[in-house]
């Protein structure tokens, strides 16, 4: 498979989780919810159908920010960067010399947002809370940054 090819294949990847991501929480802002506290984690739990739309924006997150490492990483070797063996703290660190909008220091935000949600235990319902809240208000930033490795 060529590098042109691989390339839209994970944009395409990537387009897709963020599109279901977004629109997961377009549901619950739907609902009322937004801005999420735990008086209203505590509902959505309590609905089963809103307890999926939670599980998918944990796993669409993760899977997010998965595909688009290996897209920032495939861009800037089609870039002519070499990043074959970089860490993703030196990938991100070329990639900021490209303007993509991000940064290694909202990346590892991003990171530590999503060790939260898949570490979620019930009895932090103000940290989950918290936490979507905070991921939620970054969906411009994936969608720019989607839209710069266009």
């Amino acid at each position: 498979m060529s590098t042109e090819l691989k390339y839209r294949k994970t944009y395409e990847e990537t387009q897709k989780h963020f599109e279901r991501l977004k629109r997961a929480f377009e549901v619950l802002q739907s609902k009322g919810l937004f801005p999420l506290d735990s008086h209203k984690i505590d509902s959505v739990l309590k609905d089963e159908f809103l307890t999926a739309i939670l599980d998918q924006i944990v796993y669409r997150f993760s899977k997010l920010q998965e595909s688009l490492a290996k897209l920032i990483r495939s861009y800037l070797y089609i870039k002519g960067e070499n990043v074959e063996n970089l860490t993703m703290i030196d990938v991100l660190n070329k990639a900021e010399k490209f303007n993509l909008g991000i940064t290694k220091e909202k990346w590892f935000e991003l990171r530590e947002l999503r060790n939260i949600l898949v570490h979620e235990y019930q009895d932090e319902k103000a940290k989950i809370a918290e936490t979507l809240n905070k991921i939620c208000s970054e969906i411009y930033l994936f969608e720019n940054l989607l839209e710069n490795l266009k």
